[in-house]
Formats: structure tokens, sequence, C-alpha cells
């Protein structure tokens, strides 16, 4: 069975885990296929499934840098901080100027506290939050430290007190808290009328498959859009094995750094995740320290045979 990424244009109302069921009973029940990252029904665009061994790498495709376009509407405070939820309070927004706007969404790149959501998959003393606020109460949700590489206003204030952004962020960051913190910092409130997912790493809505047309799809024509598992590679700092004996590695043993060879420094800071490219495989592993010494230790191995 071939491993790989099938990447989904997901439109609105349809949830990620929907998704995986439906491609999982395409590609046949025995087939593994997970995700790399869910995105909210209420949001679209780029959803990575991950098909064989490539389930295995989860954890890389979600650290992987995530690109969004989002519309922010002003003047409004919401239950779930999208305009899918109730609306709490509505404030005037007359006098908010675009370049007040511009300096608070300056002042929110690197590394910040977030809140998440009420409303978010969010573990709470073994509840998620969302089931949690469902039953009418407020769950205690503690800040989370997330990474917001870059964020513009990228449109003017529409008449509809609307206006685009584009966030460019890491694993763990909600879009809503972010739009909800512009609009406390601004003093209007804001919510999501809108959100996108442009980009994953190297996975975009150009190589993307409408979701609406997977159903009515055949399994040898995902299989035929599988993109390999060494896409994400180059993202990842990469070795290979100095003497060219890749035992050690293939045998799922921590390999000391010494013995590696670095071919290419990542995308991105990836804390310690790394790629050790063989002649006939990838494996992907994490930096750590194995009897003193730092090493690799291999989380999963794929055989080029099980990526094409």
């Amino acid at each position: 069975m071939r491993s790989g990424f099938l990447v989904v244009d997901k439109n609105v109302g349809a949830r990620s885990t929907s998704c995986v069921g439906v491609i999982r009973n395409i590609l046949g029940k025995n087939t593994r296929v997970g995700h790399g990252g869910t995105l909210d029904s209420t949001a679209c665009g780029v959803l990575v499934i991950l098909v064989g061994k490539a389930t295995r790498t989860s954890q890389f495709v979600m650290n992987l840098p995530k690109l969004y376009r989002v519309i922010v509407r002003l003047g409004v405070k919401t239950t779930t901080d999208d305009m899918s939820g109730e609306i709490i309070s509505r404030t005037d927004y007359v006098n908010v100027q675009e370049g007040s706007i511009d300096k608070v969404i300056c002042s929110m790149t690197g590394l910040r506290e977030q809140v998440p959501p009420a409303v978010s998959a969010v573990r709470v003393q073994g509840s998620r939050a969302h089931s949690i606020a469902r039953k009418g109460i407020v769950p205690d949700l503690s800040p989370r430290i997330v990474m917001i590489s870059s964020i513009r206003r990228i449109g003017p204030i529409s008449r509809e007190a609307e206006f685009p952004m584009e966030i460019r962020c890491h694993k763990g960051t909600y879009i809503r808290s972010i739009v909800r913190d512009i609009g406390t910092m601004i003093g209007c409130g804001a919510a999501v009328s809108f959100l996108q997912r442009e980009e994953i790493g190297p996975f975009n809505k150009v190589n993307a498959i409408p979701f609406e047309n997977i159903p009515a799809s055949g399994r040898n024509f995902l299989l035929d859009n599988l993109l390999s598992v060494s896409s994400i590679g180059e993202w990842f700092t990469t070795y290979r094995v100095k003497d060219g004996n890749p035992a050690m590695v293939l045998s799922g043993r921590p390999v000391p750094l010494s013995l590696l060879e670095r071919i290419s420094w990542g995308k991105f800071e990836a804390r310690g995740m790394v790629v050790i490219e063989g002649p006939e495989f990838v494996t992907f592993g994490t930096i750590s320290l194995s009897g003193g010494v730092p090493a690799v230790l291999p989380s999963t191995t794929i055989e080029i045979g099980e990526i094409d």
C-alpha cells in the first residue's frame, strides 16, 4: 500500500474528521488514514490527509507553518469568536481608524500568550472546551504560548465594518483568538467573518483537490494524487549517514549525531524535529540525549517503495 499526503480543499461546513472518513471509505477500511491538523467546520481551505505510513508523520505535518486569510468583523463579540456564534455585545466602531488597527496588529508578531476560544477542542480537566461551553459553562482556559511569524491588514475597512488580514503562524495558534484580542485592544470588539487556510508548509490550494469532488472519485484517483512523504523533507533539517550504512537508522535505535552528516538546514525552527535521508528510505525523528550523547531518535521510517 502506498503512503503519502492528499491535499484537500475543504469547504465551509465540512468537518475534518468527516473528510478523513469519506477518504478512508474510498481507499478501503483497512487503509490507515488521518489528518495533519484539523480545520474548523466554519473555515475552508487546505486540509492535509495522511495515508498509509504517512499517518506516523502527523506531528511533523502539524508543526509546519501555516498561512491564513481572514476577514475581521468589527464591533461585535460572540460566544465562539466568529460570526457562527451568538452575539454577546455590539459596540460602535465608527471612530476606529485603520492606522490604529495597524498598530495593534504589528504588536502581535512573535511569541505571545494566547487564550484559546471557549468553543475549541482544547481539553479542560479531561473534557473538550466546546463540550463545556455548550452546557452554558465558561471553560477555565489557561493561556498558551504561540508563535505568529507575520500578520498584516491587506485591505481597507468596508462598509460592512470588515477588513481582510493575512496571518502566518505555527502549531496551536487560534485565528479566532487573534481576532478577538485585536478587537479587545482596539476597544470595539471583533469576530471572524471568514477564514481560509491557504498553506501548510509546502501544501497549498494550487495542488489541493476540492472536497466536494472526492465522494464521486475512485480509489485510483486518490492514489494517483498522493504527494510523496519526502515533500516535507526540506522543511526540516536533514541528515544522512556518514559511512553510508543505514543499519542503525533502520533498526530504530538512537543514532548519534556524530555518525550523521547534515545535508541542509530546515526552512523553520522545528523544535528538534529532523529528517534522515537514505538511499531507499526517509526517516523522521527528533534530536535528544541518548546516554548523555546528542542523537536522533527515529520515530518512523518509510521505504521508497511505499512512497512511490
